[in-house]
Formats: C-alpha cells, structure tokens, sequence
C-alpha cells in the first residue's frame, strides 16, 4: 500500500487526500451524537465536501441540526482543508519520503512564482504557523464581541468557529441567518473582512508582506515585492473598492433603502469582500436586484488569488486575460507588466484555465437545472448563481440548495470539488506534463470572426 502510494503522481497524491478527508467527514457527520436528528448520507457528504472546499453552501442548518460534537467536525474539516493543497501534498509526502522529490518541487514552483525565496522544507511549518497566528487574532476579536450577546464559554465558541470560517473563506456560521444580525456592527465586519482578505492573498504573498514590514518598511516598500505579489495586492485592492462601488450604486435605493447611510457603505463593502470567495453575508442578498446578483456572479468566478485558501480562477489569472486582451488591441506583441514580460505559458494557461472554468460551469448549470432541482421551473439565473458559487467556493445562495434533489446534491458536491481543487491540480497536471522540446509544424491560418 505504501509503495502504491508513493507512485501517485503529485496530482493524484492531492485528490486523494481530499477524497479521503471528505468521506471521512461524511461518516463522522453521521455518527448519531453529531447531528440534532440524524442526516442522510448524501446530506452528510454535501456538508462534509462544502466544509472540506470551504464552500460554505449547505443543505442543513449548521446552527440547528448540528450539535456540539457535529460542528466541531465541521470547524475542523474547514481548518484542514483550508490549510490548502501545498499544506495536504507537503504533509503526505512526509510521511513516506524523507525529503521532496524533484517531480513535487518542479509542481510546486509551477503553482508558487516566489516559491525559490522559501526553504521548502520550512513551507509546511510557516503555513500553519500564518493559518494559527491570524485565526487566533481574529478570535480574540470576535469574542470581545459576541461577549456582548453570550456566555464566555458560548462566546468563545462562536468566536472559535467564525474565526477558523472566516480565514479559510468558508462562510459556515454557527448562525442561522448568518451573520444578519451584526450588519451594523463596524468591529465584526472589520474583523470577518480582514480574515477572509488575509485568507484569500495566499501564503506567499502574506510572507512577503511580512518581510517587507520587517526589513524593507520604507518608500520602497511596494517595489520591493515579487511581481506575483504585487499583481495579486493591486488587483484585490481594485475589485474590493469596485465592488462595493457597484453594490452601493445598485442596491442603495433598493434592497438597502431603509438602512442609514453608514450602514449601506458597510453593507457594500462587506459583500464585495465576501461575494469573492467566503460566503458570508450580513443582509439576504435574494434581495438584491438581479443586475448585482449577475456582477457578485463575475467576482465569485474570479475569487482569490493564487496559493490561498480562495477559490475560482484566481485574481492574477483574470488580470492577466485583462492584460493580454489590452496588449492585443495595442498591437504588443509582448505582455508587459511594470518593465517585465509575462511569459506565453503562463498566459497560455491562464487562457487555458478560464475557458475550461466556463465550459465546466456551462455543463453543471445544464445539468443541475435538467435533473438536479425538485422544482424545474426554478430560474436559470438562480442555478447558475448556485453553480458559479460552489464552483468558486464562495457558498453564497439564492435558496436553491434547498430546492436540490438528491442527484442535484451530488452535482454540486463535485462542483465544489473541482472548484476546490480544479484549478490547482491542472496547473500542476500541466506542470508534470511540461517538455523541453517537441516537434514543430508548419503554421496554417484559419478564418475566425
């Protein structure tokens, strides 16, 4: 058994360990002490893949129909799937090597631009270290706050939970509206966006950012991140601030019409954080005039950025379609990013990634809509709002999940699993893949448009 293991390829190495971690989650949802009044097995699966993909959709009310010992299973499958795929790959090979092969080093510079500048076998370590450090501020955080309202021992709960959810982006809250009930509250809000914008830059760029606060904190300290990092900072800095400007244009005189005006920015601002990757929502965004709907869709598509806990096509993968489609129209024969040309294999990929993102997306909207909802005249926009939401891991909802036939359930278990995992073990797929030379053939033109 061990010998087969260690002939897994890197990718397969990856989807294992996840496949593992959620039936074992599922089996767990399922022992008698750990729900209010028994699960199905489908529905523990789909709790157990959401929480694993930190999705955060759900069939069952985490609140309710889970006690104490269920929602403990759940914080820690979100925990150790949102410790992420370099956490799971490093720590199975460490198990039956004693040192990184070639293959995974050559996947794991593939996937990590900046992964040379990080020793690694030190990588697992400072993972976990970053993942602890921040979940236990935020922590902190949360139960000054919900000490307000609740026990310590109550508090400390739902602090615990909220915080492990927020950092991995996964949206599960031990509340049953969510976190509807602390719209107004400027410190939650600030606290929940900080996890999930940490959570969502990915472990490189948290390190860089904390080696330049540490010896390079001066009017050079933006120029002196890798090119990765400071692509992945500016463009989550333009989609938050954008996003929230659409939202509050769009729904401040709708669904936001009867809150005051501070609380509508805080609104706005919560939920073009969240809409890209975490799930978590402080108003019911079915409210939302279907014009917002349609854009938060785009940011879950686009989600986090490389390396983190987030999910979709990533943040530097949209900027880089944005760029090639700029530099075409300029007649560049070059993409060119701050004096420094982005390579065709990473631009190949990118192009790559999102047309199969689509074609996947297209499939299983099909498909869920088809076979997969009880009522089949429900609305196409809310399926594909379902779909581009599990697909990106973000686990928002228009109330379709309830509405998912058993089959349906099913589809979007692997939605969210390829969501999850989809992007990542492509890249490394291509990684593995990857020759020094092959055979050219003469180029012949084809008419297109």
């Amino acid at each position: 058994m061990k010998n087969n293991i260690l002939q897994l390829s890197p990718v397969q190495k990856v989807l294992l360990s996840f496949i593992l971690l959620i039936v074992s989650g599922a089996f767990l949802l399922m022992i008698p002490v750990a729900s209010a009044s028994g699960i199905s097995f489908v529905d523990a699966l789909f709790t157990s893949t959401s929480a694993v993909c930190v999705t955060g959709l759900i069939v069952k009310d985490t609140a309710l129909d889970f006690t104490l010992f269920g929602k403990i299973i759940i914080a820690l499958l979100i925990q150790f799937g949102g410790l992420g795929i370099m956490t799971f790959s490093l720590a199975m090979v460490s198990m039956f090597q004693k040192s990184i092969s070639l293959k995974w080093r050559f996947a794991f510079e593939n996937l990590y631009s900046d992964i040379r500048k990080i020793p690694i076998r030190n990588l697992l370590g400072r993972i976990v270290l970053y993942t602890f450090f921040f979940e236990a501020i935020i922590a902190i955080g949360l139960f000054l706050i919900f000490l307000h309202d609740y026990s310590p021992v109550d508090a400390l709960g739902h602090a615990a939970f909220h915080s492990v959810s927020a950092f991995c982006n996964a949206g599960f809250s031990t509340f049953s509206n969510n976190l509807e009930n602390y719209r107004g509250n400027i410190a939650l809000n600030i606290f929940i966006m900080l996890a999930i914008i940490i959570g969502g830059l990915g472990f490189v760029v948290i390190h860089e950012i904390r080696r330049q606060f540490a010896h390079n904190f001066n009017k050079h300290f933006f120029s002196g991140f890798s090119h990765h990092a400071r692509l992945a900072l500016l463009v989550t800095t333009v989609l938050i601030f954008s996003g929230a400007a659409v939202i509050m244009i769009l729904e401040w005189n709708h669904s936001m019409s009867a809150m005051p005006s501070g609380e509508r920015v805080l609104v706005s601002l919560f939920h073009s954080v969240t809409c890209r990757t975490a799930g978590f929502n402080t108003v019911d965004i079915s409210q939302f005039q279907q014009g917002s709907q349609l854009f938060m869709m785009v940011f879950m598509f686009i989600g986090g950025s490389p390396g983190s806990i987030a999910g979709g096509i990533k943040t530097t993968t949209a900027a880089i379609i944005l760029l090639m489609i700029i530099s075409k129209f300029k007649g560049r024969k070059q993409l060119v990013v701050w004096n420094r040309a982005i390579d065709e294999d990473t631009v190949d990929k990118s192009m790559l990634l999102v047309l199969l993102s689509v074609t996947f997306i297209f499939l299983f909207v099909f498909l869920v809509q088809t076979v997969g909802v009880t009522d089949h005249s429900e609305p196409m926009l809310k399926v594909l709002f379902e779909t581009v939401s599990a697909f990106g891991t973000v686990g928002l909802s228009l109330g379709t999940t309830s509405k998912l036939s058993e089959v349906g359930k099913i589809f979007i278990c692997i939605v969210m699993f390829i969501g999850r995992l989809g992007p990542l073990t492509l890249m490394m797929a291509l990684a593995e893949r990857k020759r020094e030379s092959e055979i050219l053939y003469p180029d012949e033109h084809i008419m297109i448009g």
